[in-house]
């Protein structure tokens, strides 16, 4: 129903927002209106089709974000991929769906987040999906995403080298969804297994609901800010709406009779606050801005993942993806007709086929371990990054930063297996060699450094672009973050690649890390950062600088919240897709029982 004015206003039609809007609409006594910058491509072959999502970074539906990291090389480019489309960021995502541990969870609480951590994520994720195991067994649950494993030959004889592999250092297959990741997982995919198409939030949430009369959802139409009612001295604002230009061109001010929720994305919704007067007083003033809250911590709090790899040559009579990437004619034939078949294969599924987690403490040996604990009493009581931290932050994070690195159940880190090349210490990332390969990646679950993302104009016109923003979210890896990751590729390298049967597998090749110092350099040389931001408009007490409370409420107003991977506190031990899932499910409960 067209209106101006709506119970709910929903800014942001992405991952969470779309969530948000069925789960809020439930209610046919509550009128929800989401604005969504970006178009409807649900029906785009490229959006449907899972090895097609590389084709949609830095085009129309992706947002295009970009800095800046320094490395050995000079400085390279960071692509900040983020959804411009109706399903934001779930319609152009790599698919591989992992929910978060427990422990990582579970600090959320110690933030000051009562009624989070891991139980109530765990409720929430679970919410969300239909798990989908291999043919003839009974999918779990019942949530409107899908999940599937890969079942095409190819890739489930790695799935079963790897499984087999791991054993022998008595590790046994686990639950992606049980908290304690301990030993191999294999990956699940956000693909519809009758459709063979991406299982995203306007197929999976919003298409199921579209038709509900108390739900408007508006296209190409870009908020600029939050409209508060006049503000009375001593009374916390109220928002009363949001400015919006839609897609003929024109300006109007659609209200909000109960609540706006910001739901725009790690970079987006930080920029809107701060465009409405939201944000530290200093910097809103130097750009003319009127400060209507005065919280510094808008848009500090950046945290990403970064990783390395080794990648090792595989026999000739042993199939990869490798001829597939580098579109062989036969290889492309082969994958069309698995795909045909239901079964998947690199058309129908990501490449990256299970993960690892294994603590510290089993990846090297006491000289590490004491090698660690020298760097971590180096980083104590430090900030690493360009983001600013309380002191009440600074030492909780450290704290978590030191139970990952010691713990013997926790990792800071995180093996990822991909059957093919992946050009890691070559110029040309387009590049792809000849033959056959098998990458390991390491991800570091946890790096140190800490970013932040700020408006750098007070001008609308930036609205709808990726401009008129300051992204200081490029950093090289800390010293303790190279020695982590160091360690992590040379056991890679040392011991994974040792284990039968992968190791039969092989062919010839020196080990390139037996000193660490190699490894090290290595590293310095060969890390990138991957598109898992969280933490903007980070979900915290105002003593440890948040920008929202556990309500979702944004701290010194009534009425606005924050719902999508912003709030995150401290990014996830994996891709951030399962938790920004989890935060709009449990996000939309706390919602329908404190609505104001």
């Amino acid at each position: 129903m067209l209106s101006n004015e709506y119970d709910i206003v929903i800014v942001g039609g992405g991952t969470a927002g779309l969530v948000v809007a069925a789960r809020l609409s439930e209610d046919p006594g509550l009128q929800v209106a989401v604005l969504e910058s970006g178009e409807d491509n649900s029906s785009n072959p490229n959006v449907q089709t899972p090895s097609l999502y590389g084709s949609l970074r830095n085009g129309p539906l992706d947002w295009g974000f970009n800095s800046t990291y320094p490395s050995l090389h000079g400085d390279r480019p960071l692509s900040l991929a983020a959804g411009r489309a109706l399903g934001g960021s779930s319609a152009i995502n790599g698919f591989v769906f992992q929910p978060s541990s427990k422990s990582n969870l579970d600090f959320w609480t110690e933030l000051g987040n009562s009624g989070w951590g891991f139980e109530a994520m765990d409720r929430a994720v679970r919410k969300a999906v239909t798990i989908h195991g291999p043919s003839g067994t009974t999918p779990r649950g019942s949530g409107p995403i899908q999940l599937v494993v890969n079942e095409s030959k190819v890739e489930a004889s790695w799935v079963k080298t790897w499984n087999e592999s791991l054993a022998q250092l008595g590790q046994s297959p686990c639950d992606a969804f049980a908290g304690s990741q301990h030993g191999p997982i294999t990956n699940l995919d956000t693909v519809d297994p009758v459709s063979n198409k991406r299982s995203f939030t306007t197929n999976a949430y919003l298409d199921p609901v579209c038709s509900r009369s108390n739900l408007t959802v508006l296209t190409r139409s870009t908020v600029h800010k939050i409209i508060f009612r006049e503000i009375n001295p001593g009374t916390e604002p109220i928002a009363d709406g949001v400015q919006v230009t839609s897609k003929d061109g024109k300006q109007s001010i659609i209200k909000a009779r109960k609540e706006v929720i910001i739901a725009a994305g790690v970079i987006n919704s930080p920029r809107i606050l701060e465009l409405s007067g939201v944000g530290g007083r200093s910097r809103l003033q130097k750009l003319g801005i009127d400060c209507i809250v005065d919280n510094p911590h808008v848009g500090e709090n950046f945290q990403n993942h970064c990783f390395s790899g080794v990648v090792f040559p595989i026999r000739d009579d042993i199939d990869t993806l490798d001829a597939f990437i580098r579109k062989e004619p036969s290889a492309v034939a082969a994958a069309e007709k698995t795909y045909a078949s239901g079964k998947g294969g690199p058309i129908g599924r990501s490449s990256t086929l299970l993960s690892a987690q294994m603590p510290m403490t089993d990846i090297t040996d006491k000289n590490g371990m004491n090698e660690i604990q020298q760097l971590l009493k180096e980083v104590a009581g430090k900030s690493t990054g360009s983001s600013i931290a309380t002191p009440a932050f600074r030492r909780a994070w450290n704290s978590y930063i030191e139970k990952n690195l010691t713990s013997q159940t926790g990792s800071p880190g995180r093996f990822m297996f991909i059957p093919c090349y992946s050009p890691f210490d070559v110029a040309d990332p387009s590049y792809r060699a000849p033959g056959n390969h098998f990458t390991i990646v390491t991800m570091l679950s946890t790096p140190l450094p800490r970013g932040c993302v700020h408006i750098n104009s007070s001008s609308l016109e930036h609205s709808d672009k990726n401009t008129g923003m300051m992204l200081n979210v490029g950093f090289s890896p800390s010293p303790l973050d190279v020695e982590v990751l160091a360690r992590y590729v040379q056991y890679a390298e040392k011991s994974l690649a040792q284990l039968q049967p992968f190791a039969s597998l092989l062919k010839p090749r020196e080990n390139r890390f037996t000193h660490i110092e190699d490894a090290r350099e290595y590293v310095k040389a060969n890390t990138a950062w991957t598109h898992h931001f969280v933490g903007t408009c980070a979900m915290m007490s105002q003593e440890m600088g948040g920008v929202v409370d556990d309500k979702l409420r944004v701290y010194g107003c009534v009425n606005l919240r924050v719902c999508d991977a912003s709030i995150i506190p401290v990014v996830p031990t994996s891709n951030p897709q399962a938790v920004v899932y989890g935060v709009a499910e449990h996000g939309a409960d706390i919602i329908k029982a404190t609505l104001v």
